[in-house]
Order: structure tokens, then sequence, then C-alpha cells
């Protein structure tokens, strides 16, 4: 939860400032995949019980014998190096607390990838959360335009649309790798060291055709101050933690972890970034909070559906039938459905 929330603040405080003077996301974003690789390979190491040579004879294993395996995991790595850079722009141009809610948009496209690739079903539920979803986002984004959270010369639709490709991309690879994930028994430091073969050349092609001049002038870590490295500290435990929460997390405690994130964001925003939230946006993050309830409980829902039916449909108890102390039982008779006490 804490890092889900501050990994939206944190960089968004990081990115207020005039343009020439801030550091490039893009290089952030290699920094992470070069520490989130330095790590797994670590974590390998330990579990080679400190031997190099069979941490070489594991590595060779799954990135060359098992190559049709690791070739495939480039098409997340793709969509995740693509997935970083965008939510970047979008908490450059939009509020940490819209650009956030907006990317729970990525539960859309994940139930879509689901049925689509991995050929599950949802129940009414989880569907009537979708709805809830987009109809939370709308008017998020609605009260958006208002606040004066925004940076000076933002672009509250290129943040929009990078939200939005940002979540859709998010879903298609986190499907994608969950197939992966459960098509075989290999650690979960072993498949991120796959995907970070791809990922940190694509960055790195990504910097040079983006940010290649900016680079060759003032240098790769230009801009970059303690809390820029807060910012790559907190992105590369997200992505440790991701790892982690697909293999042992339940649907209760990323739910929570969502929704208790959802709302620490925006407390946080109207501390540092001078954030007026509206009733309209408190209504919106209540129907998106509801809307990931939903989607990980609709259980809860059957459950309480089927108890209401229960009770509407057993018999009433007859009623009780008070006889005075003067009267007894034989003159004044019960009458029938009546209970006599």
């Amino acid at each position: 939860m804490v890092q889900n929330s501050s990994a939206f603040v944190v960089t968004r405080y990081t990115r207020q400032g005039k343009p020439n003077e801030l550091y490039l996301t893009s290089v952030v974003v290699l920094m992470v995949e070069l520490i989130k690789m330095a790590i797994c390979l670590l974590l390998l190491l330990r579990d080679a019980r400190g031997s190099v040579r069979e941490l070489c004879a594991e590595l060779q294993h799954h990135l060359w014998v098992e190559r049709r395996t690791t070739l495939l995991l480039g098409v997340p790595a793709l969509c995740y190096a693509m997935q970083n850079n965008l939510v970047f722009v979008a908490i450059s141009n939009l509020s940490a607390a819209a650009a956030q809610v907006l990317y729970q948009l990525k539960t859309i496209s994940t139930a879509f990838f689901t049925v689509l690739l991995l050929r599950r079903s949802f129940r009414a539920a989880q569907w009537v959360s979708f709805l809830l979803l987009m109809a939370g986002v709308a008017l998020v984004q609605s009260e958006d335009g208002k606040s004066s959270s925004a940076p000076t010369g933002a672009a509250p639709w290129l943040g929009v649309s990078a939200a939005l490709a940002a979540a859709s991309i998010s879903g298609f690879a986190g499907v994608f790798l969950e197939k992966m994930f459960t098509s075989g028994g290999t650690s979960l430091w072993m498949r991120n060291v796959q995907l970070g073969l791809f990922a940190i050349p694509l960055q790195c092609i990504a910097i040079a055709q983006v940010d290649g001049q900016r680079v060759m002038r003032r240098g790769l870590v230009q801009g970059f101050h303690t809390s820029t490295w807060v910012v790559v500290a907190v992105q590369v435990v997200g992505a440790l933690c991701t790892a982690v929460v697909i293999k042992f997390a339940g649907n209760v405690l990323k739910t929570f972890a969502t929704v208790l994130a959802l709302l620490l964001t925006c407390g946080s925003s109207m501390v540092l970034f001078d954030f007026h939230p509206t009733q309209l946006f408190f209504e919106g993050i209540g129907l998106v909070c509801v809307s990931v309830w939903l989607y990980a409980r609709p259980g809860d829902v059957s459950d309480v559906l089927g108890l209401c039916r229960r009770k509407e449909s057993s018999p009433r108890s007859a009623p009780l039938r008070h006889i005075p102390d003067d009267v007894s039982e034989e003159e004044l008779p019960p009458k029938d459905g009546h209970i006599v006490v």
C-alpha cells in the first residue's frame, strides 16, 4: 500500500520545477531496471548457496537452453518499458491522485485480456465493478481540470492519454506474464532476469531516441538529486513487490492495499501539492474503491443476496396470542394459526 501510493506522490513531487532542470524520466526507468537486475542476480546467487558456478549453470539453462521461453518474455518486457515511460508522462501532466485513479483502469484491461488469453469468466458483481470504475474515473477526471495541483504548462489530454495507454498495456503484460509464471517452475527472480535482458536494451534505445541530444549535452544523470534516487528506490521496491504479490498475496490483501493507496495519495496531494478536491472528486474516489472491492470479492455480494432471498422465502412465525389470567384455555380455545401462551 505504502509503495503504491508513494510511487505517485514522490514522483509527482520530484517533477516540479523548470523543465530544463528536471531529471530525465527515461534514465530513471533505466536505473530501475539495472538495479532490479542486480538485486535479482544476488538473490539467485543466494539460492545457489553462494556458488558462482552453479549460478552460471542456472543462467545458461534458463537463458539459452530454454531460449524460446526467454524470447516470449520479450513481449511483456516491451510492454513494461512502454508502461513505465507513459506513467511518468501521466504524472507530469496530471495531479498525482488523478493519475493513479486513471491508472486503475488497468483492472478493466486485465479482465479483458484474462478472458481472452486465460479463458476465464467473471461473475455479475465483477462486471458491475467495471462500470462503477469507469464512472468513478469520469468523475475524477472532470474535477481534475479544476484542481490547482496540475503543473504549470501541463497538457491534461496528454496525461489522460498516457494514463489510459499505460493501463491498457499493463493489463495485457500482467496477464501474459501470469500465463508465463504458471507454465513452469522457474523462480520469480529468474523471470525478472529474463525480463531485464529485454527491458534494459529497449530502454537504452528509448533514451537514444527521445533524450539522446540532452544526454550528449549534460550527461546521463542530469537533474538527479537525493529525491530522484528515492524515486528510483520506490520504483525498484514496487517492481520486486509485484513479483512477490503475484505469488503470495490474496485478493483481500491486494484489494485493501489498492483502496488505501488511493486514499493515501489523495491525502498526501492535499498537503504537498495544494490539491483541493471537490465533492464529486471524493464521490469518484468512492466509486473506484467500491468497484475494486466488488471485483476482488464478488462472493460476498452473492452471499448477501442469497441470505436476503432465504429470509424472504422462509415462512413467518405464527403470531402469539395472549390469554388473560381470568380466562381458562377451555373458555377461549386457540384459533387457527395462533400459538397459545
